[in-house]
């Protein structure tokens, strides 16, 4: 249903702007996607380095590429077949462990959220859910091997992916897996860092310059708390004379204290894979915040990072009185189509 509504949103939008339906999708993150598939890692826009974007998705775009198919169609081909997937891994997963009436208004729920168009843009963001859902669903089936596969392919798909390692291990050791098997599933993890510093050599691209490219989008590794006091800071000094940047920093501010909140609400409820999965998180996207530069946003884009705690809404799902469920998928679609406007518009949403 949500591709149905944002593929109707997408001709309207494109009909008033007078531009292809397609080229819509080209935006922010989505033109470095693509234009790493295309030109590779030596490309960049503005003297920014293309080394900031994990390789896994401008790979499977090159592919497409490279079988004749536009750029932004590849894109567009491959997050929607990300997606779907990953919402079938993820209601086979909630199924076995949570019942089917959670799985299904789960998925419901994950296509339907105010940012869910980032799943179907030419983002990683389907991607890497579908490489985290993946991961678990093995895991918990005690599919050493593939979960480990899945582990290797999301360390690949997102900076974020490195939490998907010790959360299989974890999941594994809590079935009963001996010691053999938590190795087996690491292989597929240090197979992916192999093939990675191997690209970077053959490219000569040290790997330094992989570490510090984070510094062109104002990110660098600080305390979990500086992305909260430079919000404020910023808001204190800058807000009344940049009223727009400043609607920006509280939007993404608060998404983070809600979401902050929403994980310690769930906590006692998650098994403890999917609590060292949220806290990974936390731990990466808190410590690694656009706080530099006196950025006015620090918590940038967590609307859209935020997506990926599948845990969460899985125990938001049943929390929801079921007389309640729809009027609150409604209002959530509502917000999805107002904020893929924006995006398609060529506006900042995340």
């Amino acid at each position: 249903m949500s591709r149905a509504l944002l593929a109707g949103l997408t001709f309207v939008v494109a009909f008033f702007l007078h531009r292809a339906p397609a080229a819509l999708w080209t935006r922010w993150d989505g033109q470095w996607y693509l234009g790493i598939a295309e030109h590779g890692y030596h490309w960049g826009i503005h003297g920014k380095p293309a080394l900031a974007f994990a390789p896994l998705y401008p790979l499977l775009v090159h592919a497409g590429l490279a079988a004749g198919w536009p750029g932004v169609v590849a894109g567009l081909i491959m997050s929607n077949v990300a997606f779907l997937a990953a919402l079938f891994y993820l209601y086979r997963l909630l199924a076995e462990v949570r019942g089917v009436e959670i799985a299904r208004r789960t998925i419901w729920l994950m296509a339907l959220l105010p940012t869910a168009f980032f799943f179907l843009a030419p983002y990683s963001e389907s991607l890497f859910l579908l490489c985290a859902v993946a991961s678990l669903y093995h895991a918990h089936r005690r599919g050493a091997l593939w979960a480990g596969g899945w582990a290797g392919l999301g360390m690949l798909a997102r900076p974020t992916g490195v939490i998907l390692l010790p959360v299989i291990v974890v999941a594994l050791a809590r079935k009963g897996a001996p010691l053999r098997t938590l190795f087996a599933a690491c292989i597929p993890s240090v197979v992916s860092a192999i093939i990675y510093l191997w690209y970077l050599s053959w490219q000569r691209l040290p790997f330094d310059v992989v570490l510090g490219a984070q510094r062109n989008w104002h990110r660098a590794l600080t305390f979990p708390w500086t992305g909260f006091i430079a919000s404020v800071q910023w808001l204190a000094s800058h807000a009344a004379a940049n009223i727009p940047w400043a609607v920006e920093n509280i939007l993404q501010l608060a998404v983070t204290v809600l979401f902050l909140g929403l994980t310690i609400a769930a906590w006692r409820y998650l098994s403890s894979a999917e609590r060292m999965y949220c806290a990974g998180f936390w731990a990466l996207v808190l410590t690694s915040p656009e706080w530099m530069d006196h950025y006015y946003a620090p918590f940038s884009s967590m609307d859209r990072f935020v997506l990926a705690l599948f845990p969460l809404f899985a125990w938001l799902a049943g929390r929801i009185p079921h007389h309640r469920f729809s009027a609150f998928l409604a209002a959530n679609a509502a917000i999805m189509l107002g904020a893929a406007t924006v995006h398609l518009a060529g506006g900042w949403v995340g």
